[in-house]
């Protein structure tokens, strides 16, 4: 199936939603393809139309749906032509394997997929008027040319056509501006923990790096890092969702899309400050599970230590000759056990 990369996100969600409504298919496997289709959209970058933050687990954990029923929309998707593969996804495994070195080898790669619609493979005249590039844009990622009869024309590139241009998706590759599990330590690094944030949170995009920074200043002067500041604004310091009282019930609420970038930073600022206790930031959730971990650690060093205390007391008092004895008259009671039961036989 040839595909090009779509115009738009609007467009590409209604054009998805419709293709699903026709299928052919249970209820219930269009509404897993459609949740699917719109978590992919809705998360893909509205300058580029590709979006490299969703792995697996993530779509699988937002979706409810096993990993094999992910892979087998995601396999439709790509097949009928609403989805292209930029770029495949890498474990943090295999790039370890691989030699990568450093705090990114530690890092899962999601694949890279552009929202794209499938196009009509007809032969065209090459003499007719090509598209505008606002409504064609050639998807070069996994395109293939249709085959060509002899002495017909073939398709124009639009993009060429329309500007002498050719039009690239970038896979985007490049490392991450800071890594999401380092606290930063200088304004320059908080500025680059503050674009990955974003990077991380598609809807933060609308501020800039520098009023992030500053609305996370007091976190990472505490030892926070990017990956806390994203639990955060997902979760309280209880467990609970983050959401609000309604009715004297609380009520879950996630998300800042529909939220507009006039509004943005008061509403991080409102769900940070769950983590503080009288304006001083609590530990990040990194550090308490560090230090429940710590506890535990020592909890169960302190056991192994009373278990080898209690071993060698033991052994010391079997060494005695009143511990010899009693070790022989146990030994005897054994003998005389088995014995009755061979007699009993």
């Amino acid at each position: 199936m040839q595909a090009t990369l779509a115009t738009s996100q609007a467009t590409w969600l209604r054009a998805v939603d419709e293709w699903i409504n026709d299928l052919d298919m249970r209820s219930d496997g269009r509404e897993n393809r459609r949740r699917l289709a719109r978590i992919i959209g809705f998360n893909a970058d509205w300058k580029t139309l590709t979006t490299n933050t969703l792995t697996w687990a993530t779509i699988s954990e937002r979706t409810g749906m096993s990993r094999a029923t992910v892979a087998r929309h995601l396999l439709a998707l790509h097949e009928a032509g609403w989805i292209g593969r930029v770029a495949a996804g890498r474990s943090a495994a295999a790039k370890q394997a691989a030699g990568w070195r450093g705090d990114d080898a530690f890092i899962n790669d999601a694949p890279v997929y552009a929202l794209t619609q499938p196009v009509d493979n007809t032969i065209v005249d090459i003499n007719e008027t090509p598209p505008t590039v606002s409504g064609y844009k050639e998807f070069p990622a996994r395109a293939r040319e249709a085959r060509t009869p002899t002495g017909a024309a073939s398709r124009p590139k639009s993009t060429e056509a329309a500007n002498g241009r050719p039009y690239t998706v970038p896979a985007d590759r490049t490392l991450p501006p800071w890594p999401g599990h380092v606290t930063p330590g200088s304004k320059d690094e908080s500025v680059l923990a503050a674009r990955e944030w974003a990077r991380r949170v598609p809807a933060l995009g609308k501020l800039s790096d520098r009023h992030l920074r500053f609305l996370a200043k007091d976190f990472f002067a505490v030892g926070w890092t990017v990956r806390d500041l994203i639990a955060a604004l997902d979760a309280l310091p209880d467990g609970r969702a983050q959401g609000q009282l309604v009715d004297g019930r609380w009520v879950p609420y996630s998300g800042a899309d529909g939220i507009p970038a006039a509004r943005l930073g008061h509403w991080v600022n409102w769900r940070l400050n769950a983590w503080r206790d009288n304006g001083t930031v609590i530990e990040s959730p990194t550090q308490k599970r560090q230090r429940r971990a710590k506890t535990a650690k020592a909890l169960l060093a302190a056991q192994q230590r009373a278990r080898e205390e209690e071993w060698q007391r033991k052994k010391a008092e079997l060494a005695t000759p009143e511990g010899q004895a009693e070790k022989q008259a146990a030994l005897e009671k054994i003998r005389r056990l088995r014995r009755q039961r061979k007699f009993c036989k």
